[in-house]
């Protein structure tokens, strides 16, 4: 946990939880658009926090923090307060740990334009060990609502948990978990009443990074239990992947990096560059120590039906010429992708299609079958389309079968796109009659 993601937290804790519950009363109405900057120059205040590993010493050095006198009055109208997530310890902490505890009162405001922001109290809590190098915390956040005219927008029941330790190398190594029960956008209707136009249930954010000897791995995992809109209802979505073999040096010279850039007083457009030279060099030397992106997972399921793709991406010895041209590092490219579509689902979707257009232009679901399997894109296994997928050596294998990529992009472009407009004949020019 360092200043600049104790400072992204914070952002994100102004603005990404809602209010349903335990309404307050309204404040006067703000200036249009004043949020934002309040919100810009509140993260651009934090940075002035000294870089500082240590994890009690950067809990204690937020807790000592005071906004710049000019924030303060903007903040205590927008907020209602000063500071609008306080920290201190608590007393009577068990031997050897030392507890946090941030809270961000209950607040309602609202803007000239009519848009009102309403949220109910948020609270965090932090404990690290007495040498200041782990920490756990966990947070809620019940609700945050925005109204504007003619719409809303709502999320509930938030809450995260994490637990950091710091390495040797200086990188916080550990797993973080955010979790929010229900996001809403509703359209406002002419009748007065409002209409849903898109429900996600249950969302879960997991990530680690785990230190496994001289290399490092990172994991995303994102699961929704449901996406609703409409009459439609996608049951369940997952994307995880991993990032392993990464070499545990460079991702510690990134992070010292990256911290420096931070403290430094560059413009933005240099932050920006160096940044990116950060971010560059950390590439090139986790592909050259063969570092893999491995899909573990990308699924999604409607009406019962999951359809998936799982599989890696990774290259074979790259030196340092090799990133001079691109076709180079792509010629060494390694992918694998398993591909898995039951047909249930492929004649669930025609059938949407169909609904949707009154039928003119939808697929037809047999026909895009027996297309895909006759043209050898997939095989048809107890009524589940599967297919793998390879990339190597500069070749695209499907199910064993070289494709000839570039061909079937000019023929799916001749499908799909309009032909190029020529340009119109000139007349031709008639001679003109001789004089008499």
């Amino acid at each position: 946990m360092n200043k600049t993601l104790l400072a992204a937290a914070m952002a994100g804790a102004l603005l990404a939880m809602p209010a349903v519950a335990n309404p307050v009363k309204p404040r006067p109405p703000e200036p249009a658009g004043e949020f934002g900057p309040v919100l810009a120059q509140l993260v651009s205040e934090l940075k002035a926090l000294p870089d500082e590993p240590n994890f009690t010493r950067q809990l204690d050095n937020y807790a000592k923090f005071a906004f710049s006198p000019e924030l303060r009055p903007r903040l205590k109208r927008l907020f209602g307060t000063e500071r609008p997530f306080p920290l201190e310890r608590v007393s009577g902490s068990a031997k050897g740990q030392v507890d946090y505890v941030g809270k961000m009162a209950a607040h309602s405001y609202k803007q000239a334009n009519g848009t009102e922001f309403s949220w109910t109290e948020a609270v965090a809590n932090f404990t690290t060990d007495r040498a200041g190098s782990a920490v756990t915390s966990t947070g809620s956040w019940p609700s945050l609502l925005v109204t504007a005219p003619g719409s809303s927008f709502s999320v509930v029941n938030m809450g995260f948990s994490g637990k950091q330790r710091r390495g040797a190398d200086g990188v916080a190594y550990g797993d973080a978990v955010v979790k929010i029960g229900v996001v809403t956008a509703r359209a406002m209707r002419a009748e007065g009443d409002s209409k849903e136009i898109v429900r996600l249930d249950g969302i879960t954010l997991r990530s680690d990074v785990t230190r496994r000897g001289a290399m490092a791995e990172m994991a995303s995992r994102t699961t929704v239990d449901a996406i609703v809109f409409g009459n439609e209802k996608i049951e369940r979505t997952n994307v995880a992947f991993r990032l392993t073999n990464l070499p545990a040096k460079a991702l510690a010279d990134l992070d010292k990096g990256m911290r420096a850039q931070q403290n430094s007083h560059l413009s933005q457009a240099a932050q920006t560059k160096a940044l990116t030279g950060l971010m560059t060099d950390f590439g090139k030397r986790a592909m050259a120590a063969g570092a893999t992106l491995v899909i573990d997972d990308i699924s999604a399921s409607y009406r019962g039906n999951t359809a998936s793709i799982k599989g890696s991406i990774g290259f074979q010895k790259l030196v340092e010429a090799d990133f001079s041209n691109v076709a180079l590092w792509a010629k060494k490219m390694v992918a694998r992708f398993e591909v898995r579509v039951p047909v249930a689902l492929v004649k669930d979707l025609a059938r949407v299609f169909a609904s949707k257009d009154g039928g003119a232009a939808a697929p037809d679901a047999e026909q895009l079958i027996g297309k895909a399997v006759s043209d050898g894109y997939a095989v048809l296994d107890k009524q589940v389309l599967r297919s793998t997928i390879e990339i190597r050596d500069s070749k695209l294998i499907v199910n064993g079968k070289e494709i000839d990529a570039a061909a079937h992009m000019k023929t799916f472009s001749r499908k799909v796109l309009p032909p190029a407009a020529q340009p119109p004949i000139a007349p031709e020019r008639q001679p003109e009659p001789a004089a008499e």
